[in-house]
């Protein structure tokens, strides 16, 4: 089972371990996915995908951004390669470099790329407004020394 590549607003990237693909909460990503296999009849089958990271040592997924769903599978007596397509929410996740994994939980099959997807800080008020207070510190700071600076100098 691989992970073939991934699609972002209308854009389809190969995905690279180590070097991250830009996304943000709001977007969604189609990843597409391949594996062979034969089943002896039509059967319906588990497919999960998520976005992950390690926490001491452990594969943690990201609930927020996380797909389960199923897919049929058709019947064969040959090796077929299958193709489907996973869609992923990215929900409300915190900023940083995730992994993104899909599984077959029936069949113990998956694929995963570490470091491979960096999901970007949203702005917040504070990230906007910052600045507009140190400035403000700024000023204050110059009308408070200036009356000083023109007593000393006279």
């Amino acid at each position: 089972m691989q992970i073939a590549q991934v699609q972002v607003n209308d854009t389809i990237y190969p995905l690279v371990e180590g070097e991250p693909l830009q996304i943000k909460a709001g977007d969604v990503i189609k990843v597409y996915v391949s594996f062979r296999g034969k089943v002896a009849e039509r059967t319906t089958v588990q497919i999960w995908a998520s976005l992950y990271h390690y926490v001491l040592g452990v594969l943690n997924r990201q609930e927020k951004a996380q797909t389960k769903g199923t897919m049929t599978l058709e019947a064969t007596t040959v090796l077929t390669e299958y193709q489907p397509t996973v869609d992923i929410a990215i929900g409300d996740v915190s900023a940083g470099t995730y992994g993104l994994i899909v599984e077959l939980p029936d069949y113990n099959l998956q694929a995963k790329i570490d470091d491979c997807l960096e999901v970007a800080a949203e702005a917040g008020i504070f990230d906007m407004i910052g600045p507009l207070l140190v400035l403000g510190l700024m000023m204050g700071l110059m009308s408070m020394v200036s009356p000083m600076m023109k007593e000393g100098v006279e």
